[in-house]
């Protein structure tokens, strides 16, 4: 008696658990109907029981999507796609989100969708010496500024998967990145003026017009050994200068190859 009271204490105390879980997902969804929350309580069950996850950790997941701007009639074919890269990355399915979310609301989804970003970042998994979980808590630095110049999701995950095979932390390799981008994409800086100069246009211009990030190092890596000059003079912070040392030095092959390995994700 006092086993099957404790099991009926635990099952009520589950079911008010997924109940206020699902009314915190309702605050997203001003104005709906009872009979489309009925609905959306069984996709949860629906889900949980289909990805082998507890509906525990779908319900933060599901508000974490919806908050984060997923179409409610997209978002449980994206909890799942999120799951694949959680499961094949080692990870939560709550940092799995976390990283597909950001990186798809910078770039756009017209850009890269999520079933995209989960393959490019699987793929930087593969060739670099990082994690899902990593890469999901650093992308944020990188993301929005490379979006900003076109740059595509696949040469910033393939640039990340370089610097992180050379042995920079995640962390570190998206803040050097960012400041490549960063430099490359103001005209006052030196490596802005010389890159103009080189190409007569702006690096956001030799993107748009089909360029990537290895092209437009490689060339500025060039000019620097013609010239006798150490590449780090180019740039005006050690974090952009290391980043492009490694992207058109030793790691310049591997670049290359990442950028392939991207492309084919």
């Amino acid at each position: 008696g006092v086993a099957a009271g404790a099991g009926a204490a635990k099952a009520i105390g589950e079911f008010r658990a997924f109940e206020d879980g699902m009314l915190e997902v309702f605050t997203l969804m001003p104005g709906i109907s009872k009979e489309a929350m009925d609905t959306m309580e069984a996709d949860v069950l629906a889900t949980s029981k289909a990805i082998g996850v507890l509906p525990a950790e779908v319900i933060p997941s599901l508000y974490n999507s919806l908050s984060a701007g997923v179409p409610p009639d997209n978002v449980f074919a994206f909890i799942q796609t999120a799951n694949k890269l959680a499961v094949g990355g080692a990870t939560s399915l709550e940092t799995a989100v976390d990283g597909l979310t950001s990186v798809v609301n910078a770039f756009g989804p017209e850009a890269v969708s999520f079933e995209q970003a989960s393959d490019l970042i699987f793929t930087a998994v593969k060739g670099g010496k990082t994690t899902v979980d990593e890469l999901s808590k650093s992308l944020f630095q990188v993301a929005p500024v490379a979006a900003g110049l076109g740059v595509e999701f696949g040469d910033v995950t393939a640039a990340l998967a370089t610097l992180t095979a050379a042995g920079t932390p995640t962390s570190v390799a998206a803040t050097q990145l960012r400041a490549v981008f960063s430099e490359l994409s103001k005209p006052t800086t030196v490596v802005s003026k010389k890159f103009a100069e080189l190409t007569g246009k702006s690096f956001a211009d030799f993107i748009a017009e089909g360029g990537n990030v290895a092209d437009a190092l490689n060339l500025i890596a060039a000019d620097a050994e013609a010239s006798g000059v150490s590449l780090s003079s180019y740039f005006g912070s050690v974090e952009a200068a290391g980043a492009a040392q490694v992207l058109t030095g030793k790691g310049a092959e591997k670049f290359a190859q990442e950028i392939e390995a991207a492309g084919e994700a």
